[in-house]
């Protein structure tokens, strides 16, 4: 149960740190490729599994960094073309 309650934090943790990031660079270096910006995140879930020695959560942490780390920068993209057609209509 401990197990669950601590991955659940550290998790947590990780998914606000991922989408933050993504939705930073998404924001502010717009020439960088959304796949780019996606497998980094991916890269940092393994990383994440590796430091903490859990090598069965390793497929979870990365899918779960890409699916943040898209809906991050889907969210950035779409607020960035909302504000394009408002200027421009």
């Amino acid at each position: 149960m401990e197990f669950l309650l601590v991955f659940s934090f550290h998790f947590l943790t990780m998914g606000s740190l991922v989408m933050l990031i993504s939705g930073t660079f998404a924001y502010f270096l717009r020439r960088i490729h959304i796949l780019f910006i996606v497998l980094l995140s991916m890269l940092a879930g393994y990383c994440y599994s590796i430091v903490f020695e859990v090598p069965g959560l390793a497929l979870f942490s990365i899918m779960f960094n890409a699916i943040l780390s898209l809906i991050a920068i889907g969210l950035v993209k779409g607020g960035l073309y909302a504000k394009q057609k408002a200027e421009q209509g």
